[in-house]
């Protein structure tokens, strides 16, 4: 998960996801890294401001394509949406 450093993420962020999720789900993470980087620049870029929160609280999100995401996010206005995930992240299960 050091990978994860290149977009800000402090040692106690990464720590906190290594602690909370499981070796199967930090592999995947790490194979799948290219994905999770687009989705973690795409997220700041639209206004997501505590990404690593976001993650800690749902990594399944960062398992998507980050187009698939910016295609869910279309259908709604912007500061709703930003409103949304930083209050409460599981409205994002109803964006799908």
């Amino acid at each position: 998960m050091e990978f994860l450093k290149s977009k800000g993420f402090s040692d106690e962020e990464i720590e906190a996801l290594l602690n909370k999720y499981s070796t199967e789900d930090i592999e995947l993470c790490t194979f799948n890294q290219d994905n999770i980087l687009e989705v973690i620049d795409y997220l700041k870029d639209y206004g997501i401001k505590d990404v690593p929160k976001l993650m800690l609280e749902r990594l399944d999100i960062f398992y998507l394509p980050y187009q698939k995401i910016e295609e869910l996010f279309s259908k709604y206005e912007k500061e709703s949406v930003i409103t949304s995930l930083e209050y409460d992240s599981t409205m994002f299960d109803e964006m799908i």
